[in-house]
């Protein structure tokens, strides 16, 4: 049976899929509307084992779960935008030749692969887990932007005091203009509202973490409470997608770049920018909290013997913060509970 490369291009409106042999030559060429019917219609055309590459987008995982469905389709590849920069940077660019561009890097085996889970449940929880995390982040700004308001009115904030239903009234009325504190009204009735549908989508979060027991066990580790284990388990999904715990630890945003050339290092070395910064925040405000934990573990020790060593106080929190990820990374491959004379 031929093999087939396919590269499907998704738009809101139109899809361009291209398929080429194993010498790079088309044998098949499609655009059609972006509809679910109309995409099984086009893969079942396909004569051949096919193999599907998409890039990452909010329709990938949907696509990816329905082409798996279909007979003739072997393996659905989601490829990283970043590393086709060939198809984005290209001046001559259009649905088919991205199409085309797609299946020809699958062919090549070019592509940087982003993790979609086979269970749709674990795509849910991710989903869950993100807005949550999306609307802490609005409520941070419209903090931000309350604040700044005070500062341009000339009154000068200090504190979290000024947030709160109780303390809010006596800076209000330090603003002289009637119109600017009409306006704060208005920002704190923003704020007071989103507070609590974080609220409730953190209580959706909690309530859907309960249902996968690493979540449980994550808690166990010193600084880890039920929003970091949430976190960590949901942005992971499974541990089986790395095999070192380097590789876990550059998706988390605490790897390190090594680049040369002609033997030389480009630049000295730094972290890497890739990666998921939610999860290097989850193991900072891990370190923050284990730090201040009456009874000793393995998290305290661990920075202080980085600190001896290095003399250098970031070096030493970004060490421990790789034993925390190390830590739950191999708790959840290797089914286990926490112990902390272990490491």
């Amino acid at each position: 049976m031929e093999a087939l490369y396919a590269g499907l291009d998704v738009g809101s409106t139109f899809m361009h899929l291209v398929a080429v042999t194993g010498t790079g030559e088309v044998a098949f060429d499609r655009r059609f509307a972006t509809d679910r019917e109309k995409l099984c219609e086009v893969i079942d055309a396909l004569s051949g084992e096919v193999e599907v590459h998409v890039e990452a987008s909010t329709l990938a995982g949907c696509i990816r779960r329905l082409l798996l469905t279909r007979a003739n389709v072997k393996r659905v590849v989601v490829g990283h935008p970043k590393s086709s920069a060939w198809i984005a940077k290209d001046p001559l660019k259009n649905d088919r030749l991205d199409a085309l561009k797609l299946a020809q890097l699958l062919r090549m085996g070019q592509v940087h692969e982003v993790y979609y889970p086979n269970e749709a449940h674990r795509e849910t929880f991710k989903r869950i887990v993100q807005n949550s995390d999306r609307i802490t982040g609005q409520v941070v700004r419209i903090k931000n932007q309350i604040k700044a308001r005070f500062w341009a009115e000339g009154v000068w904030v200090q504190g979290n005091d000024l947030y709160g239903v109780r303390g809010r009234g006596s800076y209000v009325a330090q603003v002289s203009s009637a119109a600017a504190r009409e306006d704060l009204q208005h920002q704190y009735e923003l704020l007071d509202e989103t507070v609590k549908i974080q609220k409730k989508a953190r209580a959706l979060m909690m309530k859907e973490g309960k249902k996968y027991p690493e979540v449980a066990r994550f808690q166990e580790v010193p600084g880890i409470g039920p929003v970091g284990a949430c976190r960590f388990s949901a942005y992971i999904q499974t541990p089986e997608r790395f095999h070192r715990k380097q590789q876990v630890w550059r998706y988390c945003r605490l790897g390190i770049t090594d680049r040369s050339s002609d033997g030389k290092p480009l630049g000295r070395q730094r972290l890497d920018r890739n990666g998921h910064g939610r999860l290097k925040d989850v193991t900072r405000k891990a370190f923050e909290a284990a730090r201040r934990t009456r009874k000793e573990n393995q998290f305290q020790r661990t920075y202080r013997e980085a600190l001896s060593r290095t003399q250098d106080k970031t070096h030493a929190r970004l060490t421990t913060q790789r034993k925390f990820v190390t830590v739950l990374w191999a708790m959840w491959k290797g089914d286990t509970r926490y112990q902390d004379d272990k490491g």
